[in-house]
């Protein structure tokens, strides 16, 4: 019989794209139907392909533990193919945290670029659980917070912490409740001091087991017997909860998010069909079936405030569309927190292209909100790039469809992310002047833009870092670092961060050049790259020179800089010759350029705009 995925001979696949091609289909059909043996066929099988497979990103996944954590890795294996992401583990010696804290190269070679880091409370604390001394909370957290900042020191990693669950064997009375030395409260006092230590340590995430077990059930969540027997607390029918939760955090961390939800209107914004049953047929409010509704729209008000932009894609007339947002006095949502709308009666991937070239962004980083699942199947078919979430029929299953709706999850919101979607907001203000300019420089003129260059600014590290995971189109490398990469680079070279704001808004850091030396008294622009929110401004140009200008201070005689074609970074293939850049060589896959810093590189855009530079090259 056919496992997971496998195709109908049995004859395995022996490409990259092969393997990438069984792998997505495995575990498509695990997430539809979960199965733990159908997972460990899967992870025996997925780790006999090469070491990169087409569409998945290869991870190294360190694991440190006190429990058998060996039956889980299933589990994340598959949860994490379906991020498009493919996991290699590397297990840690039983209870053993602080030798590979201080040297994490003792787990293995290369380090890995995820550790998941699991406290089992019982192995840690030990029968102090029963009596426990009146330190027992900061002693533990002191532990802990050793570990991980062993780990952010010596590694570049991203760091998953779990919590502390509650304990398998309950054990504790009524009177444990009341008391605040009992050990269930000295728990959640360590867990709540998790997250006082690391919430504004980018390479850190907390995986919250005890919120997990107790939306599962704890009942259900841990199994006893076989914690008694093999130290493995968890409960196999659980295992694929853990794994979609621990995979959503390392997928947030790595993989570029989306950055618009684009939602129908009848039967998702709210219930019924506008058009038929008028504005007193339509189901929104306080009372069900329209409280469902009003749910997912307080939902999608919240992605706006943590910078998601919304948008309108609806068979609809306009107007009556328009209004209803407008006036209705049950409505979340308004007009005005679109950032733009297709409400016609013409065919939904034409408007969804238009959608993304009016707000300046890619189809992949969209998530498309349907009711339809003939609209849904046309999108994925026309836009696969596109994330498809189907809208529920049922008001009754909207809850769950908010909690489990894919493309949204963010670890934090940065004040750039805010930034982005402001700027965006603004975007018809800027189209108007571009319409009524008499030429391109005018149009920049008069957008009074103001460019701030940094150099070595660590503040600037988590977005330079996002910024390179997230940017394609102009980039001249499109190489992927986490902070702590961009950290290292920063202590080895220089970084560069361009913000830039215009007279209508903010839009935070911009830019990025990443140098390095390159030897024989040259630089090396590892990494240049500018956000598509800045495309059209020729600011890439100032960021150039600023890099040119450091050289030729620094005395150095030549910077190099290459270019990776991929099938996105087209727009930057003639930056660097237009610059002044000469051809060097031509390799398969990349070509190399060099200048002298002196050059004719600065570009002719110059005086528009205002300057400020500041740091110094260290």
């Amino acid at each position: 019989m056919n496992g997971p995925g496998e195709p109908p001979g049995g004859d395995g696949p022996s490409s990259s794209a092969e393997w990438g091609d069984f792998l997505r289909r495995a575990a498509d059909d695990l997430a539809g139907a979960p199965s733990h043996a159908g997972a460990n066929e899967v992870f025996v099988r997925g780790n006999e392909s090469p070491a990169s497979v087409e569409g998945f990103r290869s991870l190294g996944v360190g694991v440190l533990r006190n429990a058998t954590v060996e039956p889980w890795l299933p589990e994340l294996y598959v949860a994490l193919l379906n991020e498009g992401i493919k996991a290699d583990f590397s297990v840690g010696d039983y209870a053993v945290y602080e030798r590979y804290a201080a040297s994490p190269r003792d787990l293995c070679e290369p380090v890995p670029e995820i550790f998941l880091l699991y406290f089992e409370p019982a192995a840690l604390v030990g029968d102090a659980r029963h009596a426990p001394p009146r330190d027992t909370a900061e002693s533990v957290l002191s532990r802990i917070g050793t570990v991980v900042n062993g780990l952010l020191a010596g590694t570049g990693a991203m760091i998953v912490v779990s919590n502390l669950a509650p304990d398998p064997i309950r054990f504790h009375q009524l009177h444990a409740d009341q008391d605040p030395g009992s050990w269930p409260q000295m728990r959640r006092r360590v867990n709540a001091g998790l997250l006082e230590r690391f919430h504004a340590e980018p390479r850190v995430a907390i995986l919250d087991l005890d919120r997990l077990a107790g939306e599962y059930g704890a009942s259900r969540a841990f199994d006893p017997r076989m914690y008694l027997m093999a130290r493995n607390p968890f409960a196999v029918d659980f295992l694929p909860h853990l794994g979609r939760t621990f995979a959503g955090i390392v997928a947030a961390a790595v993989v570029p998010p989306r950055k618009c939800v684009v939602v129908d209107c009848d039967n998702t914004l709210w219930g019924g069909v506008l058009g038929e049953a008028g504005a007193e047929g339509v189901a929104i409010g306080t009372d069900y079936p329209g409280e469902a509704y009003r749910e997912f729209q307080q939902f999608l008000a919240g992605l706006r405030r943590r910078g998601f932009l919304l948008a309108i894609n609806s068979k609809n007339d306009e107007e009556q569309v328009l209004s209803f947002l407008a006036d209705s006095p049950d409505m979340v949502l308004r007009p005005a927190d679109f950032t733009a709308h297709r409400i016609n009666w013409r065919d939904k991937g034409a408007n969804l292209a238009e959608l993304a070239e009016e707000m300046n962004i890619g189809l992949d980083s969209m998530v498309f909100v349907d009711d339809s699942p003939v609209e849904c199947a046309g999108i994925r078919s026309a836009f696969p790039e596109v994330l498809v979430e189907r809208f529920p029929a049922s008001p009754a299953d909207i809850p769950g469809f908010i909690a489990g709706m894919r493309g949204t999850q963010r670890l934090r919101v940065e004040a750039e992310d805010l930034k982005r979607a402001a700027s965006l907001g603004a975007n018809a203000e800027r189209r108007r002047l571009r319409r009524e300019a008499p030429d391109p420089e005018a149009f920049i003129r008069s957008l009074d833009i103001r460019l701030e260059i940094g150099r070595q600014d660590r503040a600037a590290i988590p977005r330079v870092s996002q910024l390179t995971q997230r940017t394609n189109q102009f980039n001249l490398t499109t190489k992927r670092y986490t902070p702590g990469d961009v950290e290292r680079l920063m202590n080895e070279g220089i970084v560069y961060s361009m913000s830039m704001e215009d007279r209508f808004s903010d839009y935070g850091i911009v830019g990025a050049a990443i140098v390095t030396d390159a030897g024989a008294g040259g630089w090396k622009i590892d990494t240049f790259l500018l956000s598509c929110r800045a495309f059209g401004r020729r600011v890439e140009s100032e960021l150039l020179a600023t890099v040119l200008a450091d050289a030729g201070a620094a005395g150095i005689g030549v910077v190099r800089a290459s270019y990776v074609p991929t099938a996105r970074n087209g727009m930057s293939r003639d930056f660097l010759p237009g610059h002044g850049f000469g051809l060097t060589e031509r390799t398969d896959g990349e070509l190399r350029f060099e200048a002298a810093p002196g050059g004719p590189s600065s570009g002719a855009g110059r005086k528009l705009h205002h300057v400020v530079r500041k740091g110094t090259p260290s």
